[in-house]
């Protein structure tokens, strides 16, 4: 960590803004004495953050397999969001949070996900129909204190955008159902890549290749 003194800082003041951007801490001084420091924003909450990574295994007995065994979605490519800038706004729908939620073995791939948003190297962007869902869960099984944990924790504003079912949204999701857009996507898809785009993610995690075929984004890693 460098120390400025405050004029000094003051004329390196963008460049000081790059490096904060890039992860870099500088140390403002006066009269030779530390009074202050220019650290990345995503920073600033990281206990708030450390509760997403608690979550984890939470979520037992909460919601029925979305997947049934049948019915294994194929893998899909990866395009690119190994090389996601550090801040890059990211999408995440239920079909991976739930199963992470509730420690499935077969989330076990999720959890650098996860831990990248919650150590602030990634944004989520969450789809309010995702919070939604997400709740539920605990909720059917009478469990208030864990959907309160879940809300406070997923619509945290340090790590998380959350997109609400705007007239904007509602919009941008059924033109994405119309005939020839590409893979036929039902209400929910629609509604998750309406609101990963408006949230300004630049790639999205999901287990339905049909919405991974529809993005005009880059894709998330495979997921099994």
């Amino acid at each position: 960590m460098d120390t400025l003194g405050v004029l000094e800082a003051r004329k390196r003041f963008p460049e000081l803004l790059d490096r904060a951007h890039g992860g870099e801490e500088t140390l403002i001084s006066r009269h030779g004495h530390p009074v202050a420091a220019l650290v990345p924003l995503w920073r600033r909450h990281r206990p708030q953050r450390q509760a997403l990574i608690a979550l984890n295994g939470s979520g037992r007995d909460c919601w029925p397999d979305p997947l049934p065994p049948s019915q294994p979605w194929p893998p899909q490519p990866l395009k690119g969001a190994g090389a996601l800038a550090l801040g890059s706004a990211v999408a995440i729908d239920a079909t991976v949070l739930i199963p992470w939620l509730r420690g499935d073995a077969s989330s076990r791939r999720h959890e650098p996900l996860i831990a990248a948003i919650a150590a602030g190297h990634w944004r989520g962007v969450l789809s309010m129909a995702t919070l939604r869902t997400l709740v539920e869960g605990p909720l059917l099984r009478g469990d208030e204190t864990l959907a309160a944990r879940y809300e406070a924790v997923f619509s945290d504003p340090a790590a998380w955008t959350l997109v609400s079912l705007t007239p904007q949204v509602a919009l941008a999701a059924a033109r994405l159902q119309r005939p020839g857009t590409g893979p036929a996507l039902g209400p929910d898809g629609a509604l998750e890549l309406a609101s990963a785009l408006h949230g300004g993610a630049t790639a999205m995690i999901s287990r339905d290749p049909r919405l991974l075929a529809s993005l005009p984004l880059p894709a998330g890693p495979p997921l099994p």
